[in-house]
């Protein structure tokens, strides 16, 4: 699996990540919710969180494929350790941003959330917060709400790590790797989207661990008629945007959960075909690799920063009228982006995070040094 490009990938994840700002942004502006308008924008934010899910399997799988392959049975530290690097300094930055426009709305800004829901500010809620464990009145839930498929991420990270102690693991081990993946998916089965997510990640998962050794997978993705039917297969539901019922069936209806699902299978082998080859799409999406450095903190901070430029424009009413609205909308997609690509310079650092990590665990005797894990894992 060292053969893959993962510029190209990185790509993707940059173009998903303006996907779901725009999206956003033009669903702040100009549509009513339950409008035509509003359901073509969820849904192509919602297929960018659903490219966002089935890349996050690609790149785990191979990590954690060059994790056992360094470090056997004893992988879990180290991919710990990267994951929280990677993680929880955007995020601690996004709750800190989420709660300061919070507190601005609680001091005089009537804030233009989705749901116009009270929310709570207090330690605990800031807690939860951090810890992906919030709550629907807390102010992450209710000020940034595109949080949802980042602890859905988390959880994936926690069935990707089970899932591989089971295989490798030894004994006891494994038999508690496996009940451990059977109690996560269990647990959240009956939960917003967690299998749907689960199947997305697993998709591109085995798209990444088969790849470079079945020459008929690839075969596939190498098919010229993939990418047309992918993309038709994704455009497909926008035939019944007008229906006043689609965005809650988005998350709702099963059907229509389980066509999503399904989508991870062509997602996925498109993903495998961007690592792979070197045609136009690869190296196009290669091109906007530079923008994947901050492409996560633009998407755990935008909501709030975007809100916070809505509701100033309402609250001391300025630029009035469709103009208004127009020229408002681009301020807050320059200031999203602005903020994300200046916070990211401190805070989307994962490998100065990663080697800090490693030294306070190292103090503690946790943990070996940071070398061998880097040269098992560039992603």
């Amino acid at each position: 699996m060292r053969g893959y490009r993962y510029e190209a990938l990185d790509g993707v994840r940059a173009l998903a990540a303006q996907t779901v700002l725009v999206s956003h942004g033009l669903g702040m502006a100009y549509f009513l919710e339950h409008s035509p308008g509003a359901a073509a924008a969820e849904w192509f934010g919602r297929l960018s969180v659903m490219v966002f899910f089935s890349l996050s399997g690609f790149v785990i799988a191979t990590s954690l494929s060059r994790l056992v392959a360094s470090e056997g049975h004893r992988f879990a530290v180290p991919y710990a350790v990267h994951r929280i690097a990677r993680i929880w300094p955007p995020l601690a930055l996004a709750i800190l941003v989420t709660f300061a426009v919070g507190w601005l709305g609680h001091n005089g800004l009537p804030l233009l959330t989705k749901t116009g829901d009270a929310y709570r500010l207090d330690l605990v809620a800031f807690l939860r917060g951090l810890t992906l464990t919030f709550a629907p009145g807390d102010a992450t839930f209710v000020i940034d709400r595109a949080l949802w498929s980042l602890r859905q991420e988390v959880y994936l990270y926690a069935v990707a790590a089970f899932a591989a102690w089971a295989i490798v693991g030894r004994g006891v081990r494994r038999g508690l790797g496996a009940l451990a993946v059977l109690a996560l998916v269990g647990v959240t089965a009956d939960r917003f989207f967690y299998l749907q997510s689960l199947a997305l990640f697993s998709a591109g998962a085995a798209a990444a661990l088969y790849g470079t050794a079945n020459l008929r997978l690839r075969a596939v993705a190498a098919s010229p008629v993939l990418p047309p039917v992918t993309l038709l297969l994704l455009a497909a539901p926008l035939a019944f945007v007008g229906d006043p019922g689609f965005i809650d069936a988005m998350s709702e209806g099963k059907v229509f959960l389980a066509y999503q699902a399904a989508l991870g299978v062509p997602v996925a082998l498109c993903l495998l075909r961007l690592a792979t080859s070197e045609g136009p799409a690869s190296r196009f999406f290669m091109r906007l690799s530079g923008a994947a450095a901050f492409s996560y903190t633009l998407y755990v901070i935008h909501v709030p920063v975007m809100t916070l430029v809505f509701s100033l424009r309402a609250h001391l009413g300025v630029a009035p009228g469709l103009a208004g609205t127009t020229a408002t909308l681009v301020a807050a997609l320059l200031a999203a982006e602005a903020a994300s690509w200046a916070a990211a310079l401190l805070v989307e650092r994962p490998r100065f995070f990663r080697k800090l990590l490693f030294r306070l665990l190292g103090a503690t005797g946790l943990a070996r040094q940071e070398t061998r894990f880097r040269s098992a894992s560039s992603v």
